[in-house]
């Protein structure tokens, strides 16, 4: 018997500026943990992009101007997941417990 597993990528928010840069972006997170609704993120400025978290151990590529601007390509679709630059998925670093909490 043959058993396959999937797992999907944990996916979060960015927002794009023109030049490919990442801006800061606003989410509000439901008012309880027991809430099963996902967090509403909007962007000020920039689009709105998807983009995955780094798993454990992954680096995400230097910030520079050549990642911006590959960014500013690969993000046209609305998303980053996938998409690889110098060998190393355009990831996001995950957000510490500490930093989410007031």
């Amino acid at each position: 018997m043959l058993v396959a597993l999937w797992f999907a990528a944990a996916v979060t928010t960015v927002c794009l500026e023109v030049d490919g840069s990442l801006s800061p972006v606003i989410c509000k997170a439901p008012s309880s943990r027991l809430d099963a609704r996902r967090e509403v993120c909007e962007c000020p400025t920039g689009r709105r992009t998807e983009a995955p978290i780094c798993a454990a151990g992954e680096v995400p590529p230097s910030d520079n101007r050549a990642l911006n601007v590959f960014r500013r390509k690969a993000g046209q679709d609305g998303s980053l997941v996938g998409d690889r630059f110098q060998g190393r998925p355009v990831c996001v670093p995950p957000a510490s417990a500490a930093s989410r909490r007031p």
